[in-house]
């Protein structure tokens, strides 16, 4: 039984690549002290050939390794994952990681499965949260390389910094009026980097992995004061406003939406008993990452 992966038995950190797909270098860095969700993921290795004198496939081409690493966690004060797969440089790109993943950890080795996954770069950025609930941290990354013999490295000491929550003691602002709205009861931003992977040939392994354009798009559930006409103005106007999301006291991130637009306007007047909400969506043209 001890061969099987157990459940409880994780763990995932990293470090940032000197170069892209060039393995460790440099601190060894914790993601968090609750990882909720941690995946690696290999797609389709073959494709079905077939010609006109049979249904049967006669023969499984063989197809490049395109590798894809999922994480979840909950961020705390401290953080730094968010600011390294969020920002890019000076050069215009995004810094290549290196991951850490552990299973059956608290096993003898022989039992155990280490995953070190180089050249990790993001795809998409997700960061959400909603009344009496924590911040969570969803991305999703192509990566170049996966070994399992190198992956020994040892984890970095368990961050001991506050869990960022929606309700303790962060804000969400616009630089327009203050306060985004009377009320907010949730914020959900997703960020998409543009990844494209490339391929040489007579390779099946990732030459490079390049950033494209950038989009954000971001939603948040907001009263509509006054009954909404002050809202929907707004969106008519289409004035830029920007938007500063702390995560947090002191020492927790802060996100900052620049350049945002609403995007729609919906009011709705119903038997609910509640006061006018609207998830309300909205474009920011950028964003920065610091810290509160």
């Amino acid at each position: 039984m001890t061969s099987l992966g157990l459940p409880f038995q994780g763990a995932c950190f990293y470090w940032v690549e000197a170069s892209f797909n060039g393995g460790v270098s440099g601190t060894t860095l914790a993601i968090s002290a609750k990882v909720l969700d941690a995946r690696i993921a290999l797609a389709d290795k073959h494709k079905r050939l077939r010609g006109i004198d049979s249904p049967n496939a006669c023969h499984l081409l063989k197809q490049c390794n395109d590798y894809t690493f999922h994480v979840e966690y909950i961020p705390q004060r401290g953080d730094t994952l968010m600011e390294d797969v969020i920002s890019r440089g000076t050069d215009c790109q995004l810094q290549s990681l290196v991951f850490q993943l552990n299973i059956n950890k608290c096993l003898s080795s022989a039992d155990q499965s280490n995953y070190l996954l180089s050249g990790c770069k993001p795809k998409t950025i997700r960061i959400s949260s909603s009344k009496n609930t924590e911040y969570v941290v969803v991305i999703d990354f192509s990566f170049a390389s996966v070994s399992t013999s190198g992956a020994t490295h040892t984890a970095p000491s368990t961050p001991t910094g506050a869990f960022c929550a929606f309700n303790i003691a962060g804000s969400i602002q616009s630089s327009v009026g203050g306060d985004l709205a009377y009320i907010t009861n949730s914020i959900d931003i997703t960020i998409d980097q543009g990844i494209n992977d490339y391929y040489d040939h007579d390779s099946i392994e990732k030459k490079f992995i390049i950033e494209g354009e950038l989009n954000i798009d971001a939603t948040c559930d907001i009263s509509l004061d006054e009954g909404g006409s002050a809202h929907l103005a707004d969106v008519l106007a289409q004035t830029d406003f920007n938007v500063t999301v702390n995560m947090g006291a002191a020492g927790c991130p802060k996100l900052t939406l620049n350049n945002c637009k609403w995007k729609t306007f919906g009011a709705d007047v119903n038997i609910s008993g509640e006061a006018m909400m609207e998830s309300a969506p909205f474009t920011p043209k950028s964003i920065s990452v610091a810290t509160v």
